[in-house]
């Protein structure tokens, strides 16, 4: 990148927050915008600057990155007078590492071509502990070449950069990686909740996976005091898991495919999500297994 990377980062929640934390301390020029400005004090206070607007944080940088909750927020921040898009200029560059449909992020890619804006569908693979050690897995859509060459910034926040192919293959990916944290958080749930009703405690489907080198997976890790204490602090919330469900069954409904336990899970979340734990983390789904309400 010959011109230094000016970087606006926009949507500073669970995930975002450390993803720009990360840029700093690599030492990029952060600028940041928030829609609850609170949450911006910490990177006023290490010298960034918070921009009053998402086109006053576009007219400052180069590069600006959106992560943010769905395709809402992401108009909410993308269109209007003071929006992105009215800031865009050709050469700059929009990456989004939000969890979108690919029908939008599709719509967004030709938006950016139109208005010569370089574009990366670049949502991650990863949870809030990986946010903070810098240990998410960018799963990149878009030109070859543009990945390789803001493959820097996206190495501050990540491990690896996945290639997938043109946008909006990382979107369509990361909705197939998501689909088996779903099904794997709810397997843990009902696993458990077997295990408890025939009186056997649910620590020991832990040890066993753990002793099984087929089975001892790292997710499992992740999940275990959530589920073996029932608490649920927000790694992963229950309501940006049902969204992305919602994606996942749309995308198979209009290939005219067909995914019943992915449909079944999509029914047990809305469930939990209903009974108010959507801020939670999705293993809450094991509250409406063990403590099922009505």
């Amino acid at each position: 990148m010959s011109i230094p990377p000016r970087i606006g980062f926009i949507g500073l929640g669970t995930m975002g927050r450390a993803m720009a934390m990360n840029l700093v301390k690599a030492g990029f020029t952060v600028s940041v915008y928030n829609r609850t400005r609170r949450r911006t004090i910490e990177f006023a206070d290490l010298g960034c600057e918070v921009a009053a607007t998402p086109r006053a944080l576009a007219k400052l940088c180069n590069i600006v990155i959106t992560m943010v909750s769905d395709p809402a927020a992401m108009e909410a921040v993308m269109e209007g007078p003071e929006g992105v898009s009215s800031a865009f200029a050709g050469g700059n560059t929009l990456i989004n590492m939000s969890t979108l449909s690919p029908d939008y992020t599709a719509s967004l890619a030709k938006t950016c071509f139109l208005a010569g804006v370089n574009f990366l569908d670049c949502p991650v693979s990863g949870s809030k502990g990986a946010a903070e050690d810098a240990q998410l897995v960018m799963l990149a859509g878009g030109e070859k070449e543009t990945v390789e060459k803001f493959s820097p910034v996206l190495k501050a926040m990540g491990r690896a950069v996945l290639y997938a192919g043109p946008a909006p293959a990382g979107t369509a990916l990361k909705l197939c990686v998501n689909l088996i944290v779903a099904q794997l958080t709810t397997a843990l749930a009902e696993a458990a909740a077997l295990a408890q009703a025939q009186g056997i405690a649910p620590a020991l489907i832990f040890k066993t996976l753990a002793l099984n080198p087929s089975l001892n997976c790292g997710y499992f890790d992740l999940k275990k005091d959530n589920i073996l204490k029932k608490e649920f602090p927000p790694a992963f919330p229950l309501k940006h898991m049902l969204k992305d469900a919602r994606f996942m069954l749309a995308e198979a409904a209009k290939k005219k495919l067909t995914l019943p336990v992915t449909a079944a899970v999509a029914s047990l979340m809305e469930k939990s999500y209903n009974s108010g734990y959507g801020e939670k983390d999705l293993s809450v789904v094991l509250r409406n297994l063990a403590e099922p309400l009505g």
